[in-house]
């Protein structure tokens, strides 16, 4: 089966329980977002068995992270039907509840790894950037691009050692932040 190169139209949400927000997604892909062909959720706060019972019409799950020792969390990738994807099963063993809770697809056609990743706030960000460093190196060594997405926890208004080494971890290979305003902004 041949495949065939698309343009990737992906929204990226943390959606703070996605049972709570199927209606409003639903409504959404019909009407401005309707060219969307990548959703990608964090803090979907939902188990494995449940997520596989989420109907999005015209979308399947393809990649997902659960939590299973707390509550909320987790990450997951929903595809256009269309859509041609592969398991990559060697990235989704870097998974760590609450420090790096990752979804992966390769996209056939783009020759791309897409990476769905939460962080919770309170884990420690040395041990997400090593495993973000790992992941960044296993798709290199594939010869594959990367688009990385996700809720990531770390404030890009405010000088912190943190950001200092994401940004720098980011710029040694060649990944660009494309998100220039904030997601959210609280005290």
């Amino acid at each position: 089966m041949n495949s065939k190169v698309y343009e990737i139209k992906l929204l990226h949400h943390s959606v703070q329980s996605l049972s709570n927000r199927l209606l409003d997604i639903t409504i959404m892909l019909t009407t401005e977002l309707s060219n969307i062909n990548i959703l990608c959720f964090t803090k979907h706060w939902l188990s494995e068995v449940q997520l596989k019972v989420v109907n999005i019409d015209g979308f399947r799950l393809v990649s997902n992270f659960s939590r299973s020792h707390s509550a909320s969390g987790g990450s997951c990738i929903f595809i256009r039907s269309t859509i041609e994807t592969k398991d990559v099963n060697y990235l989704k063993e870097l998974g760590k509840e609450r420090t790096f809770e990752i979804s992966a697809i390769e996209l056939s056609a783009n020759r791309t790894i897409l990476a769905c990743i939460y962080r919770s706030p309170d884990s420690d960000c040395h041990t997400f950037l090593h495993a973000l460093d790992l992941l960044i190196s296993k798709v290199s060594s594939k010869g594959k691009q990367l688009v990385l997405c996700g809720d990531l926890n770390v404030n890009f208004l405010q000088q912190s050692s943190k950001l200092v080494d994401l940004q720098n971890l980011l710029a040694m290979n060649n990944l660009t932040n494309i998100v220039k305003s904030p997601t959210r902004i609280s005290n």
